[in-house]
């Protein structure tokens, strides 16, 4: 019985241009442009700050994500997810519409653009199933998990799957009838925007300073962006634990000594958040205008749907609410 020849092994000097130059030469891989937009849009966010990279790759080496999701965020990311604007480039197809809803596909409406409604309902249950995880750290820190006064998460089936107990300040996805002013119509406070997470913590030492020197309230609604009626503007509303060490009911605190925080849980485009925050604060708008408290702030938490994590729209919003340790 003849022997096939052994295969032919190849010296490479080094494991970069040379491995790529053999590559592209048998298989056609390896010339990738790293000049490309998508390169460029992910290389443009973590040089300037705005995305964490090692938060951002962690998921490719934590052992419980499926290979198949790993492959899945890649694809997004390169721009390589197969969809109806590659399938009308490789001639296989017509039109640029998805087959399932009448809406332009793209690998961002693969990930979170669905209309049909199935898909659109696991979109809705990745959001909620998110926005649990973030629930359950809060409630592990004891102190917040106090002060949490409403949700809308989905069911409370589903916070039961997860063996989340919803806490007993919070009774309602509506934000309480208490926080808004005495003669507020509950039918306005009905269709009013809901949050995701509403705390109301007892007023921190910051706004209490700020109430003495400046004369007046502060309404602060969205990270950095502050309108005021006295004529200083307010530190951010601490929730440390250290600055308010006793356990107080939120409903028990008079609108004077207490601080409303709004907490906003959105899926973005990785390469362009911005979109999403400008929508995020329109969508609030009016219900901060409207709550009464020492202080109200909307903390926008992102989520990039192909696992991207901001610095400032994803990990400082957690050390706000006590959740960077």
């Amino acid at each position: 019985m003849a022997h096939s020849p052994p295969q032919k092994l190849w010296y490479l000097p080094n494991h970069r241009d040379a491995l790529q130059a053999h590559m592209h030469l048998l298989h056609k891989l390896g010339n990738a442009k790293t000049e490309a937009n998508y390169h460029a849009y992910y290389q443009t966010l973590i040089k300037d700050g705005t995305a964490n990279g090692a938060t951002s790759n962690a998921y490719l080496t934590i052992s419980y994500v499926p290979l198949k999701t790993k492959c899945i965020i890649m694809k997004y990311r390169t721009g390589t997810l197969c969809n109806q604007k590659h399938a009308v480039l490789f001639k296989l197809s017509t039109s640029q519409t998805c087959p399932l809803c009448p809406q332009l596909d793209s690998a961002l409406h693969i990930l979170s653009g669905w209309q049909h409604t199935p898909k659109r309902n696991l979109i809705t249950e990745r959001h909620n199933l998110a926005c649990r995880m973030i629930l359950k750290a809060i409630s592990k820190t004891g102190y917040l998990r106090s002060c949490v006064v409403s949700i809308d998460i989905g069911s409370n089936e589903r916070m039961t799957m997860r063996n989340l107990q919803i806490p007993k300040t919070a009774k309602s996805r509506i934000v309480p009838k208490w926080l808004f002013p005495p003669r507020f119509l509950d039918k306005d406070r009905f269709t009013s925007s809901r949050p995701e997470l509403v705390l109301v913590t007892p007023v921190s030492a910051k706004t209490r300073k700020q109430q003495t020197t400046a004369g007046g309230w502060v309404l602060r609604s969205g990270r950095g962006q502050l309108r005021e009626t006295g004529s200083t503007p307010a530190a951010p509303p601490a929730t440390s634990r250290a600055t308010n060490p006793r356990q107080h009911r939120p409903k028990d605190l008079s609108k004077t000594r207490r601080d409303i925080h709004l907490v906003k849980i959105k899926s973005c485009e990785d390469t362009i958040p911005q979109n999403q925050l400008n929508a995020a604060k329109e969508q609030h708008k009016d219900l901060c205008n409207i709550l009464q408290g020492a202080s109200v702030t909307l903390h926008i938490i992102f989520l990039g749907v192909g696992g991207t994590i901001y610095n400032t729209h994803s990990l400082k919003p957690f050390k706000e609410l006590d959740l960077d340790s």
